[in-house]
This record gives C-alpha cells, sequence and structure tokens, in this order.
C-alpha cells in the first residue's frame, strides 16, 4: 500500500459528468485501441492494465484504496488479497474506469496532486459513473440483453465472470427488469460491503 502521508499532497477522483452513453463511447474507444486485449474471456484483467500502463497489486485489509496514482511513480490498482475472480474483475473494471474517466479531470482540477480513488468516496458520482464504466467494459449491452434473456442473472454471472449482483443492477440500467409474466422484480438497494460491490 503507497504510504499514508506522501511528500505532496492527494486528491480524490472527480467525476467527469458523463452520461451513459458517453461511458459506453468510451469503453468502445477503449477496446478498439486494445484489440489484441479480451475481456470477455473470464480471466483477469492483466493484459489490459498491461497495455494501460497500470500495475495490480494485492493489499491486507483495509481494501480503502481503490486506484492509486502517485506523481513519481506508476499507478496502481489496489485489489484485496483474498479476493475472488469475478470481484476482482469488477473491482478492477472500476479502477480502469476511475483511471480512464477521472484520472485525467481530477489531475487538470489538481495539478502537482497524487490522485487517489477510493471505495468510499466523499462524491459518490464518480464511483457510480465508474461502476457504469466497469458494466459497459465487463457485460456489454448486446451480449449482456442475450445472456439475460436466455437465463436472467445466473447466466450473465457465470458466463461474464462477475458478480450475481452486478449483473442485476446492469440489467437495471437496461430497463430489463421485467419476468416472463411481465412481473417487476424487487429491487433492493444492496447493502455497502467491504469488496465494493
Amino acid at each position: 500500500m503507497p504510504a499514508k502521508y506522501p511528500s505532496y499532497p492527494y486528491a480524490e477522483v472527480i467525476a467527469c459528468d458523463f452520461d451513459d452513453a458517453q461511458i459506453a463511447d468510451t469503453v468502445d474507444d477503449l477496446l478498439s485501441q486494445n484489440k489484441a486485449v479480451n475481456v470477455s474471456d473470464g480471466k483477469p484483467l492483466d493484459g489490459l492494465c498491461r497495455a494501460l500502463n497500470v500495475d495490480l497489486e494485492y493489499s491486507p485489509p483495509p481494501y480503502d484504496l481503490v486506484l492509486d496514482v502517485p506523481l513519481d511513480r506508476k499507478a496502481v490498482i489496489w485489489l484485496p488479497r483474498d479476493g475472488k475472480l469475478r470481484h476482482d474483475r469488477m473491482a478492477t473494471a472500476i479502477a480502469i474506469g476511475h483511471w480512464i474517466l477521472h484520472v485525467p479531470v481530477t489531475r487538470e482540477a489538481f495539478p502537482r496532486h497524487g490522485v487517489q480513488a477510493v471505495r468510499r468516496p466523499s462524491d459518490p458520482k464518480a464511483l457510480i459513473e465508474a461502476r457504469h464504466f466497469a458494466f459497459a467494459l465487463l457485460m456489454p449491452e448486446p451480449q449482456f440483453r442475450n445472456l439475460w434473456y436466455e437465463g436472467k442473472a445466473s447466466l450473465v454471472a457465470e458466463a461474464l465472470c462477475v458478480p450475481t449482483q452486478a449483473a442485476y443492477e446492469r440489467a437495471k440500467l437496461l430497463d430489463l427488469h421485467a419476468d416472463e409474466s411481465g412481473h417487476k422484480f424487487e429491487w433492493k438497494e444492496r447493502p455497502q460491503i467491504a469488496t465494493g460491490f
């Protein structure tokens, strides 16, 4: 983990105010620029991290830090040491969302600052944008819709190697929350847990 008190100030990531269409376009641009990287194979996202010149490290508790962008070293995505692959993929994709969407605007607003994304940010809008980025990256809409109609969240989670809760959240964003009989699912706000999912 990075030093708690670096010799320079840190700024928490700030939202870029992108809507879901802009976030989806950003994901499409990212994938078109990194065609050799496969994010839909259900494996860790190490290849994409390497392509983006971001290190991937594992940390012991507490799991407060998602992304650390120091002034004088390579950016690091921090994952829990005891995480599961589905959760690690989602956490990595969220951190990549912060890296792509938020680090540039935060650096512009806070020059000569390090930048950090934390699990429980003071402004949740950046986290929401990063989550939507992760959903678009790991659960592309056409593929997601096909899997959802075939087997709902459990099939999506298994096929795309994502947490089941993330599949439900993606379905809600895409307004796919009715079963075959037309009954609406009851969406409940999930409690915030240590993994950030």
